[in-house]
């Protein structure tokens, strides 16, 4: 889809559930099978590293890769709580230095 988007920038790529149902911050919602490859690890260890570093939740680091990638991608959340959307719309003004995107793109 990103290949796409690049050489049509009319487009826009919008990722449905991007927080995957909450799996990257609850225990009671692990990642599902699809997930379950060796890149799994490197990435979730990245992810984290880069929150600690910023000191945003997980959350929050996701949808501002999304956001501030080379193509950017508009991320679908949904929310059950107040604190949920402002978790999100924190993400907004979260600004991944150049090393932290060069390490979440290269974490297989």
């Amino acid at each position: 889809m990103l290949s796409l988007v690049r050489v049509e920038p009319g487009l826009t790529l919008v990722a449905y559930s991007p927080l995957l149902s909450g799996s990257y911050v609850r225990a009671d919602r692990p990642l599902g099978p699809e997930f379950e490859h060796a890149g799994t690890a490197p990435r979730l260890s990245a992810l984290r590293a880069v929150a600690a570093e910023t000191g945003a939740t997980v959350n929050q680091v996701v949808l501002a890769w999304l956001m501030g990638g080379e193509v950017p991608v508009i991320p679908l959340v949904g929310a059950s709580s107040v604190a949920q959307l402002d978790e999100s719309l924190a993400a907004v003004d979260l600004e991944l230095s150049e090393a932290q995107r060069v390490r979440l793109d290269g974490a297989y």
